[in-house]
C-alpha cells in the first residue's frame, strides 16, 4: 500500500498537467479558429492521451494494491496495461511524426517521411501481433525507432524553420513549444522503458527512480504544452502557415 500511496502522489500531478494541456489547447483553438488543422488534432490527441492514461492507472492500482481494487483482471490478459501502453505508444510516435510532417512545405521531404510513418505503423503492429508482444510486453521497436524518426522529423523541422521567417518570431510559434517538450521526452523515455524489465517489486531503486523521472519529463512536457497554447492564443499571429 505504501507503493501505491507514492505512486498516486506521484501520477496525479501528471493527470492534472494532462487535463490542463487539453483544456488549454481548447482554449486555443477557441481563440484561434483559423489555426493550422493539425494544431487542432494536437489537441484532440491530447484529449485521448488524458482519457487514455485515466484507463491505464487502473493496472499500477490494482498491483500496487495487491489486487484489492480491480481484483477481477488478475490472472487475465488485462492484467497489465502492456496493451494500452504499447497501442498509445505507436499513436503518440506516428502522431507527432505526422504533425511536424504536416508543418513542411518540401513535398519530396513530406513524401520521405510518409513513408517512414506508414512502415513504421504497418511493421509496428505486425510486430505487435506476430511476436505476442501486445498483453505481454513494451515493444521496444516501437520505442527506439518510433523515438529514433520522431527525433530526426523534429531536426528536419528545425531546418527549415532556419530557412524560413518563423525563426525571427519563434516566441508566438506553437510547434516550438510542443517540439521542445516532445524532445525531452523523447530522449528520457527510451532508457526507462529498455530497462522496464527490472521493475519489480524487489527493485525499490528501480520503481522510485522510475517514477521520479517519469514525473519530471511529463511536467516539463505538458508544462511547455500549456505555456505554448497561452502564449500563442494570447499573441496569435494574423495569419498561420507552413513553413517554407
Amino acid at each position: 500500500m505504501d507503493y501505491l500511496n507514492e505512486y498516486l502522489l506521484k501520477v496525479i500531478p501528471i493527470k492534472i498537467l494532462e487535463l490542463l494541456a487539453a483544456i488549454a489547447g481548447t482554449y486555443y483553438i477557441r481563440k484561434n479558429q483559423d489555426t493550422l488543422l493539425i494544431n487542432k488534432y494536437l489537441v484532440y490527441f491530447l484529449w485521448y492521451t488524458f482519457i487514455s492514461e485515466v484507463i491505464a492507472s487502473y493496472g499500477v492500482i490494482a498491483y500496487f494494491s495487491n489486487y484489492g481494487y480491480f481484483g477481477f483482471i488478475k490472472d487475465t490478459i488485462f492484467e497489465r496495461t502492456f496493451w494500452l501502453y504499447n497501442i498509445y505508444l505507436l499513436l503518440f510516435y506516428s502522431f507527432f511524426i505526422y504533425y511536424f510532417n504536416e508543418l513542411l512545405v518540401s513535398n519530396s521531404l513530406k513524401k520521405v517521411i510518409k513513408i517512414v510513418l506508414f512502415v513504421l505503423l504497418i511493421v509496428g503492429v505486425i510486430h505487435l501481433i506476430y511476436d505476442n508482444l501486445l498483453f505481454k510486453d513494451n515493444s521496444l521497436y516501437i520505442i527506439i525507432v518510433g523515438s529514433f524518426f520522431l527525433l530526426l522529423t523534429i531536426i528536419v523541422f528545425y531546418f527549415s524553420l532556419l530557412k524560413s521567417d518563423r525563426i525571427l518570431n519563434l516566441r508566438k510559434y506553437l510547434p516550438i513549444y510542443v517540439s521542445l517538450g516532445i524532445l525531452v521526452f523523447s530522449f528520457c523515455i527510451i532508457p526507462l522503458d529498455i530497462f522496464f524489465n527490472y521493475f519489480n517489486t524487489n527493485n525499490n531503486i528501480y520503481i522510485k527512480l522510475r517514477i521520479n523521472i517519469l514525473l519530471f519529463i511529463n511536467i516539463f512536457m505538458y508544462s511547455t504544452f500549456i505555456i505554448g497554447f497561452l502564449v500563442c492564443a494570447k499573441n496569435k499571429p494574423k495569419t498561420e502557415k507552413n513553413i517554407n
